[in-house]
This record gives C-alpha cells, structure tokens and sequence, in this order.
C-alpha cells in the first residue's frame, strides 16, 4: 500500500446515495457484524521548495466493521481500515494522506484461557521527534505494531500472564535527509499464588532495541544501538499480627548494549525486604530495606532502555548499595495533620568512592477548609550526615502549599512546592527545586468562559555544574457561543539525552561525558475557531518553536513553524471540507535555509452505516 502525493493533504469526501442500515449483520447463523465508515473524494495539491509540485483528484476514507463469533466471549473482534486519511491530529487535517490499519481481537474471554491479540500499521504518518517543555519536530514515516496477551485461570494452579509487543518504526525528518529507525520487542510472563496463606509471585520479562538515531539534534553523527535485557524475580509475602505484613522480593537483570563506538553488558542482583505495622489507632510503622550489587548498572539501566549511549570509562568500578528506611505516620484527624518521622541509612560503593550516610527527616501535613475553599499544606525538615572522604552534615528543607477557591463566578486554584538539599540515589548527590502552578476561570454568560493557566518548575543536581532542567508555560482560552480564540506559550532549558523518540531529560545525577545533550528553547501557538451560521465550522491554528541544542562541541538552531486552516460544512449528511496547511522546519547544522512545505484541499465526505 502507498500513500498518493507525497506532500498532499486528504480530506474528502464522497457524495452518494444512502444505503439502507441495519443494526447487525449475521452470517452463516454464527458469525454477527457491523460495518459502518466514512467514503471521501476530493481534490488537492501541494507546494514546496524541495520537490516537484503536486495536485490532483484523490479518493479516501475509513471504516469500522465489528463483530463476534459463536459468542462475544468466545470470540469478538474490530477492524479499522482507512486510506488517504491523516492519525496526526483528526481525520482531514495533515500534510500526508495516511494509509493503514488497526485491528484487535478478545479470544475465549469466558473461559479459564482468555487472550487479546491487537495489529495497526500506517503508511505514510505524520509523527514528532520531542524537545523536553518546547515542543516536537515534525517527522514522515511508517510503523507497525503488534500486541499478544494471554492469561491462564486453572483452579489450584498459578494464575498466569504473558504479554508480547513488537514495534517498529521509520521515519524521515522534515529539512534534513536524517532518519530514525527502531525496533522494540518485549516479553512479559507473572505467575501469582497462595500457599499456606503466603502470597506467592514470580516473572520474566524481556527488553530487546535496535535503533539508529539521526544526530540532526546534535550536529554529530548518527548512532546505532542494539541493546537487551533480560530480569527475573521472586517474591513471597505474608501478614503479620497488628494489622502488619512483610515481603521479600529477589530480582536479577542482564543487560547487554551494543553502540557506535562501545559495548556494555552487566549483570544486577537486588534483594528487598519490607515490613508494615499499625500497633495503634491512626499509628503506623515501617521499615523496608534493599542491597544491589550493581548501583552503577541499576543507575543506567533506565539509559540503556530509552536507547541513550553509556561511556566505557564509567562502568569499569565495582558498584554496590545497601538503603534501610524506616518510618512512623499519626494521623490526627480532628486537627487535620499529619506528622511523619523517617530515618534512612544508606552505603554505597561507587565510581572508586566509598560513601554511607545517615538522615533524618520530621514532616507534617495539613488539609482543611480555609475562607470559603480549601488548602493543602506540607512542610518538612532533613538533617543528613555525608561519611566519605571527608564528613559533612547539611540540611534539607521540603514545602508545598496548594488552595483552590470558588469566588461568586471566578474559579481560583494555586499550588507552590520547594526542595533544597533533597537526597537523591546517589548519596554523594543532592538535589534543589521549585515549581509553581497558577489558573483563573470565570464563566462569562450561559454559553462563554474565560481561563488562563501558568506553571513553571526548576531543578538541579548539586555538585554538577549545568545539570537540571527548568520550564515555565502559559495559556489561556476565551469561548463565547459561536467563537473561541486561545493562546499558549512555553519555554524550556537543561540537560538530555538523544534517543530514538528525541531527546528525554537525563534520568540520574552520574554526567555521561560525550553524551549529555544541552537544549533550549520556546515555542507559542495561537488559535481560533468560529461558527457563524449552523452546521459551518472555520477554525485556524499557528505555531512557532525555536530551540537550540549543543552536543558534543556542536550547536545546533532549530525551528518549526506551522499554519492549520480548515472549513467544515454539514449539508444533510454530506460534510463539505477545505483547508490548507503550510510547514516551515530547518537546522543550521545543514547550511541550508528552512524547507517549505504547502498543501491544501477541498472535498466531501458521507458517513454510511452498511450493516
């Protein structure tokens, strides 16, 4: 299957005489359907600065035909098709007339052995590479997914679960010739029980990535990654008198990555222990603790997993971790708090370094009406003690403060949270932050409304010059009956990583020389829509992001800028459709200027229900 000009919008629609509905549809006497969708025809045509132009009449549509055989329980499906017609943001508005599938099928979900199977491919999809807080960058390709579940229910037995999922993708990204390819496969089996009032667990799953990630972000090169894991656990539980429990869990993971330039492979043992109590009314104690044998490997695990790169130089230290916590909550409900006291050990052994430490932390929460609304309140100390080299103490301070209130028509809401010298998983580490967010909403008249949102957050990692990551946005929307019109704006700025999906913030305070990718940026949208006469829909939508990113000694200015217009029109059961949709996307690590890229479209669609 292939998709009909390459920069060409579908939309629409097809005038034709209705066929007679039915409610179902039953054949052969076992097999029972419905079928309904939408047929489209239309003409459109495309511009750009980079190919040939483009125009033409095209046909396109969807259906859905559903359904069950014998029995819904013994087996019952649902089938998707559709062709010449966008999945990025509705049904008519994208610059690529996407084809494909999506089926999914429940097998024996009345017996002791039930299973869903579920399949979609496209062709020819709109997609997004991420920028964290800024926004996504504009790609074209094609994947494929594919979804088993199977359950065993056997009285007397385990209960079982085993989930697969194979996924593939590749695509193109606008104003570069870079392109990204990845194949994710995983494999999950859980198996539970109870014996002798023991609850009983145990599972595997599986991890496999291949991927090749276009260095467009960068300026660098392109990077291939092929990595897998494999875990496995074990976990036994009980209850205990005074209204307790305890658990005892073992897991083992093997991790093995293969990248452009290196290799890594580790293997992770980790055990955990936990026990609950409550001796007394609104009291509850309890002390959990865990021991891992590969703290660096548990560290980039979560690296290694979304396709990021892992320096040789850093995982050539033996790593260990033991963390015991233990915590006390009272509830005191007539003053609405609660006080909470903990105290954590920590020793580990990493990059060469010997470190333990030991804190303790008191905090106290607050929840009540306060002048007609209602406020959240929280507020804590840590005192933490640092053994290693040389020894130090330093206090740490948590708050948070929310409230929300109703004032005749406005709607008031607000909420403010603050952390200084925070733990984090490594005990040579701490972390600073604050995040804020603000919104006011006033109802106008019986059909208007008015809101505006901000919000904002910044964090750090202590000891790491240049680490964390800071966010601020703004939005607002105004309706009235037949218009509306909204704005947003955001900006963004800190550490990443490149990944097959863009880039996603760095997930541990441990730098990766070579690898960390700094980003900055902003981005603003505007929008409006209108119905000036019944049955007519106009509506329109601006972006613009900007964005600069830096890796490896290199920068790199990106920019994307779109224009979404669109005309909808009900006659009867015909939907008369038009728009046009320009796209701007370049980088400077090219030496080219900006690509363009223009289509627009005009058609009719007719939604029939077949059987």
């Amino acid at each position: 299957m292939r998709y009909i000009g390459k920069y060409a919008i579908i939309v629409v629609g097809l005038w034709t005489l209705a066929l007679p509905a039915r409610a179902q549809k039953q054949v052969g006497g076992d097999i029972s359907m419905n079928l309904n969708g939408n047929v489209a025809f239309g003409y459109n045509g495309a511009f750009s600065d980079a190919t040939a132009s483009t125009h033409g009449l095209n046909g396109g549509g969807n259906a859905d035909l559903s359904g069950y055989y014998y029995n819904p329980a013994f087996l019952s499906f649902d089938v998707q098709p559709f062709y010449n017609q966008s999945r990025a943001n509705s049904n008519f508005q994208s610059l690529f007339q996407s084809s494909g599938v999506g089926a999914s099928a429940s097998i024996f979900s009345g017996s002791k052995f039930p299973g869903t199977v579920s399949y979609s491919r496209s062709y020819g999809s709109e997609g997004g590479l991420v920028v964290p807080g800024v926004g996504n960058i504009t790609t074209h390709g094609n994947s494929d997914d594919l979804a088993i579940g199977w359950g065993i229910r056997l009285p007397d037995y385990p209960l079982v679960s085993i989930q697969f999922m194979d996924g593939h993708n590749s695509n193109s990204v606008f104003g570069t010739d870079e392109h990204n390819t990845a194949n994710i496969k995983t494999l999950g089996i859980t198996a539970t029980d109870t014996l002798a009032g023991f609850n009983l667990s145990a599972g595997y799953h599986r991890d496999q990535l291949h991927a090749l990630t276009a260095a467009f972000l960068t300026g660098g090169s392109p990077s291939a990654t092929d990595s897998s894991g494999n875990s496995f656990n074990v976990g036994v539980g009980h209850t205990l008198p005074l209204s307790g429990s305890f658990s005892v869990g073992y897991s083992r993971s093997d991790l093995s990555s293969n990248f452009t330039g290196g290799n890594y492979n580790a293997t992770i043992d980790t055990i955990n222990s936990n026990a609950n109590f409550q001796p007394a009314r609104n009291l509850n104690v309890g002390v959990n603790a865990q021991y891992t044998n590969n703290l660096g490997g548990m560290l980039y695990q979560s690296v290694i997993t979304a396709g990021g790169l892992v320096p040789a130089e850093l995982l050539s230290y033996s790593t260990h971790a033991l963390d015991i916590n233990s915590q006390a909550t009272y509830t005191l409900p007539t003053a609405h708090m609660s006080l909470i006291a903990n105290a954590d050990h920590r020793k580990q052994t990493a990059l060469g370094l010997s470190v333990s430490s030991d804190t303790f932390g008191q905090l106290a929460t607050y929840g009540n009406d306060l002048l007609g609304g209602f406020i959240n309140l929280t507020g804590g100390l840590t005192e933490t003690r640092v053994d290693s080299a040389t020894t130090n103490n330093s206090l740490g301070l948590i708050g948070n403060v929310s409230y929300n209130r109703r004032v005749q028509k406005w709607n008031l809401n607000g909420s403010f949270n603050y952390s200084r010298n925070t733990q984090t998983v490594l005990i040579s580490y701490t972390s600073s932050g604050y995040g804020y967010a603000a919104g006011i909403g006033r109802k106008l008249g019986p059909y208007s409304y008015w809101n505006f949102n901000a919000g904002g957050a910044k964090t750090t990692f202590e000891n790491l010059p240049g680490s964390g990551s800071h966010n601020q946005s703004y939005s607002t929307a105004f309706t009235l009956r037949r218009f509306s019109v909204s704005g947003a704006y955001g900006t963004a700025s800190g550490t990443s990583i490149l990944t097959p999906t863009g880039l996603t913030p760095s997930p541990n305070p441990i730098p990766l020389p070579g690898q960390i990718v700094l980003f900055g940026g902003h981005s603003y949208s505007v929008g409006g829509s209108t119905t000036p006469v019944r049955g007519l829909t106009l509506s329109a939508i601006y972006s613009n992001t900007k964005s600069n990113t830096t890796g490896n000694s290199t920068t790199s200015r990106n920019s994307t800028e779109q224009f979404n217009t669109m005309l909808q029109y009900k006659l009867r059961r015909v939907w008369i459709t038009g728009g046009y949709l320009k796209l701007n996307q370049g980088f400077s690590f090219t030496g080219q200027p900006p690509a363009s890229y223009s289509s627009f479209f005009i058609g009719i669609s007719r939604w029939f229900n077949f059987f």
